[in-house]
């Protein structure tokens, strides 16, 4: 529920610059991570093969990544920021921030600090499925 709401704030200050949300993750990844190809692209941001070809087809129309020949492998393809899109992206993180640090006002700061903590080791460290299954074999899951 909490998640919903910081959603659907976040969803809105994106519409304010015609953002999906998805369009926001790739080029916030862009901008704090540099240029990349499609397919790691499409790893860090969760978002499917066709999807992210949509997407940055989107951004390219808007001058905001382009696409370029990786110099070391004229096979693959990089994606990069353009400067219009590190623009857009020191503009539009402002309005992301805000909207999610509305849902955790009511947190202090050291909550929010040990709320990024957690959140961060959940991402770093693959489920361990195993246990999982052993606690619902004993009957704790």
């Amino acid at each position: 529920m909490a998640a919903s709401r910081v959603n659907h704030r976040v969803e809105a200050a994106l519409s304010s610059e015609e953002f999906s949300a998805e369009q926001w993750r790739v080029l916030d990844y862009l901008d704090e991570n540099g240029p990349c190809t499609m397919s790691v692209l499409a790893q860090e941001t969760g978002t499917s093969g066709a999807t992210l070809t949509r997407i940055i087809d989107r951004l390219v129309s808007r001058a905001l990544v382009y696409r370029s020949a990786d110099g070391n492998d004229r096979r693959r393809v990089l994606v990069l920021l353009s400067d219009r899109g590190r623009e857009t992206a020191d503009r539009v993180r402002p309005l992301v921030h805000g909207a999610t640090d509305q849902g955790a006002a009511r947190l202090t700061s050291d909550e929010r600090d040990e709320l990024t903590r957690l959140l961060r080791r959940m991402v770093a460290e693959p489920a361990d499925d195993s246990s999982l299954v052993s606690d619902r074999a004993d009957g704790d899951g």
